[in-house]
């Protein structure tokens, strides 16, 4: 029962091996979870040689039924690469399907981005209830364990000065990132039990180069799944015994069957 964590405060992260260890995030005392893999050389190249060269900013949102004919890659990227860009989607259709499984998710928004710039410089949470991050080509995300963070110095509270000078680090505080390749599970803001303890993390400084970011997020649970109503209004239906989460929609066009958005 995916949503029934015992409800405690997430305060690590936790580095796994296998796509099958993604259950991990379900430990209450893990707030993110990294899995460290080996990628395809040939979706490697497609990222670098063709997305990080392109003008990409790709917003879905899609039914998971339908992943499997969704352009979840633009058609132009994939014709100027066709076997990198078949890898390349086959890998992004292995991390939408086993992200969907594990939260029971019937429709997913879904961000495939090249960046020159940090598009959220400043360390913050998400109001979500798990993101998935991972980086194709450039610098990955950074993030804080909780043990290395003031969170009274978050957002405007910095008083206007900088990360590094707004007391929001604590004395050793150690900046981690995800390697390029990696995939970030990041526990947000309503997680059950997680107000106020959502991942800290921001985007990298680029410096020249260029990013390819890939992200997942749910809409909407299946059908009445773990107390949803299947109306899909992520409405919560009470339910003994279980804390739903409710999913923020976003604002992305929705795939349609048989062509484009």
């Amino acid at each position: 029962m995916i949503w029934q964590t015992p409800v405690a405060r997430a305060v690590r992260s936790r580095t796994v091996r296998a796509l099958a260890d993604w259950t991990e995030l379900f430990d209450p005392q893990v707030a993110m979870v990294v899995w460290e893999r080996p990628v395809d050389p040939l979706v490697t190249r497609f990222a670098g040689d063709v997305l990080a060269r392109a003008k990409l900013e790709h917003l879905l949102e899609v039914e998971v039924a339908d992943f499997d004919r969704a352009e979840l890659v633009p058609a132009d990227a994939l014709a100027a690469d066709p076997v990198g860009g078949q890898a390349f989607l086959a890998d992004v259709r292995t991390l939408s399907h086993a992200f969907a499984e594990l939260v029971g998710a019937s429709r997913l928004g879904v961000r495939l981005l090249r960046l020159d710039a940090p598009m959220c410089p400043r360390f913050h949470t998400d109001f979500v209830g798990v993101r998935l991050l991972t980086t194709y080509c450039g610098p990955g995300t950074e993030w804080l364990d909780d043990a290395d963070v003031d969170r009274s110095r978050l957002g405007h509270r910095s008083g206007g000065e900088c990360d590094e000078r707004s007391g929001l680090l604590r004395p050793g505080a150690v900046v981690r990132q995800l390697p390029e390749g990696a995939v970030g599970l990041l526990k947000g803001e309503v997680w059950p039990g997680n107000a106020a303890h959502g991942v800290v993390h921001r985007s990298p400084a680029v410096r020249g180069q260029k990013r390819v970011m890939f992200s997942l997020d749910v809409l909407d649970q299946e059908g009445g799944f773990e107390g949803f109503d299947a109306t899909g209004e992520g409405c919560a239906i009470p339910q003994a015994g279980f804390q739903p989460i409710v999913v923020p929609r976003l604002a992305m066009p929705r795939q349609r069957r048989g062509g484009r958005a």
